[in-house]
């Protein structure tokens, strides 16, 4: 959008200045790069980010890079953004920035740590994704305006909110994220979808659906484990005629409690593939559009000088683009692994269900002798066949859903490294 002309006098014409909402040009085929120090100062760039910035680049090298931060991007975005590189981990975000002439702009941000600093590499964010993140940015910074909420405690709420809309945790927001902008500028440039990114998208709804499953298993553990006691209740209630019940009650109980040792490793053995799942999908991502912008950033015809070498930037992208490719590449190993981890797991799961199963049938046998006492224990049987049900129910799904991971991920493997 271009500035508006106001003849006040012939041969005289004002410039002014954008109305608040326009926005900056910027195309989905281009991208911005820049690189700053640890405290965020800027260190170098592309012509993208100084011409959409509309900043000279005398007023951005040597700069803090929040000269572009826009108020309408709530501070918990930055918070998680800083709190995350400064453990030397990359992060993707979602970020409306302001130009030097007021305009707006947002930007899907890819930030990694680097030798002495921090690089980022941002694309136009096109993918209906981006509708969602503006309502709820828009609702989280008038709240930290209006009741003044510290960043930490705005970064919380923000992560609750991102599991109210479904994703386990902001690892699996950013990997989505990216994967769905990747695709969506694919789109817009007429190139033909990524097979990769597609098959990672399935990939993480897969482990998506295996932590659930998994999360129900313990909610069933949960909700049931009151069973023995009450068994033991029942047993002492019929004295010596409860013998037999309290040995089922001894049983089911050494049953429950080996299950429950196994729950904790079980349930950690599935985030552990989800995480990895995740963070495959969010490394191959980065390498991609590293690489993307290496060429980018090689084409580009330098209208003034950045304060940098350029031949020293493209060469930190093209290393840091092979790193995380090996890395995600090392995550597909991983997660072969922690797949096959996870089998082992689900089998020692089985066999305790397995032991269920045995125990509620000698119930059931039990409760044919006390006739006087039958409501009550197939009451307690009722409840021992529902768990026992719904673990062997979650443990199929589980089963499939852990093999589909294991050859999913052995062949974006072999793709992958081809």
């Amino acid at each position: 959008m271009t500035a508006i002309s106001l003849a006040l006098d012939p041969g005289l014409a004002i410039e002014a200045a954008p109305a608040p909402s326009a926005e900056a040009p910027f195309e989905v085929h281009e991208l911005f790069f820049s690189r700053t120090d640890a405290a965020g100062i800027i260190q170098a760039g592309n012509d993208v980010f100084q011409r959409v910035s509309a900043y000279e680049w005398d007023e951005l090298i040597g700069k803090p890079h929040k000269i572009v931060r826009h108020p309408d991007t709530p501070r918990a975005v930055f918070w998680l953004l800083w709190d995350t590189i400064r453990q030397g981990r990359p992060i993707g975000a979602y970020v409306k920035n302001r130009a030097k002439d007021g305009r707006h702009y947002w930007v899907f941000a890819i930030v990694t740590p680097v030798d002495g600093g921090y690089l980022s590499v941002r694309l136009k964010p096109t993918s209906p994704l981006l509708a969602v993140v503006k309502q709820e940015y828009a609702a989280l910074a008038a709240a930290e305006r209006a009741e003044g909420i510290a960043p930490p405690a705005a970064a919380a709420a923000l992560l609750l909110r991102l599991g109210e809309l479904g994703f386990a945790d902001y690892p699996s927001f950013m990997s989505a994220a990216l994967g769905q902008e990747i695709a969506a500028r694919d789109k817009a440039l007429g190139r033909q979808p990524d097979a990769t990114g597609a098959m990672f998208e399935a990939l993480s709804a897969t482990a998506q659906s295996l932590l659930r499953q998994s999360e129900i298993i313990a909610s069933a553990f949960a909700s049931y484990a009151n069973v023995p006691f009450n068994f033991r209740v029942l047993a002492a209630q019929l004295g010596r005629e409860g013998a037999a019940i309290s040995i089922i009650s001894g049983n089911y109980g050494a049953l429950s409690a080996e299950m429950q040792r196994v729950l904790a490793r079980f349930v950690a053995a599935a985030q552990d593939v989800f995480r990895t799942i995740n963070d495959g999908f969010f490394l191959l991502g980065t390498a991609r559009m590293q690489r993307e912008l290496r060429c980018f950033f090689a084409e580009e015809e330098s209208e003034g000088d950045a304060g940098q070498s350029r031949e020293r930037e493209m060469a930190l992208l093209d290393a840091q683009q092979r790193a995380y490719r090996a890395k995600a590449l090392d995550g597909l190993r991983e997660i072969s692994r922690t797949a096959v981890d996870f089998e082992a797991t689900c089998v020692e799961m089985n066999r305790l269900a397995a032991g269920l199963e045995v125990t509620r049938v000698m119930g059931k046998v039990e409760c044919a002798r006390h006739t006087h006492a039958r409501d009550r224990m197939d009451e307690l049987l009722g409840d021992l066949e529902t768990f026992q049900r719904t673990i062997a129910a979650a443990l199929k799904e589980i089963d499939t859903m852990n093999r589909d991971i294991q050859s999913r991920a052995d062949g974006l493997l072999i793709g992958a490294a081809a």
